[in-house]
């Protein structure tokens, strides 16, 4: 990224956001930071992208636009703009997955609500319980798109969404009910697994 785009990103934040230059420099300074340290997380290398490729390609998505506006408006003293900047983003990220979910077809696991009760009953969930669990779990999905292996590159999330098979929903609700019930060291040791039978 050139010197005059960064420069662009700040007067872009400033302007739309009525921010002061400095605190649009400081967030695009952290934003950068996030995602560089990102960049060199082994879930980037698995996806087959370089640090480098990751960072471009995150410089253009929604998610580092939301980071940092909202760190901009942080580092202008503007908590509550930052927070409600912060949850219209989240929701228009879960509406985009409600939508991808919706549009996988009936023949998929993620499209036949009989065949997710079945698998919720495997792991000893009630079918009112893996309902609720779903669209925590398609969002969750959703967050790991931008991460997909070069070979799945040209899927729509829907694609991706459609893929879910039942030994990868298993886990999934495992980890997710783990969390809801407020278990959160099971939580994250079950979610470790899940990354390292990804590898």
């Amino acid at each position: 990224m050139y010197p005059i785009a960064l420069q662009m990103l700040c007067a872009s934040v400033v302007s739309r956001f009525g921010v002061h230059p400095a605190a649009a420099e400081s967030a695009l300074l952290a934003t950068l930071e996030h995602f560089h340290a990102e960049a060199h997380s082994p879930t980037v290398a698995r996806s087959g992208l370089t640090p480098t490729e990751y960072l471009n390609e995150s410089m253009q998505t929604a998610r580092f636009a939301a980071i940092l506006s909202a760190s901009a408006l942080r580092a202008d003293g503007r908590e509550t703009d930052a927070r409600l900047n912060w949850e219209a983003y989240v929701q228009r990220e879960t509406a985009a997955a409600k939508s991808a979910h919706d549009a996988v077809p009936p023949t998929a696991l993620l499209g036949n609500p009989d065949a997710l009760h079945r698998i919720g009953h495997q792991v000893g969930l009630s079918s009112e319980q893996t309902d609720q669990l779903i669209p925590g779990i398609v969002l969750t999905l959703a967050a790991g798109y931008p991460y997909r292996s070069a070979q799945q590159r040209h899927m729509t999330l829907t694609d991706i969404l459609a893929q879910t098979t039942a030994a990868d929903l298993v886990e999934l609700l495992r980890h997710a009910s783990l969390l809801a019930e407020g278990r959160n060291e099971a939580a994250a040791a079950q979610l470790r697994r899940i990354m390292r039978a990804a590898r």
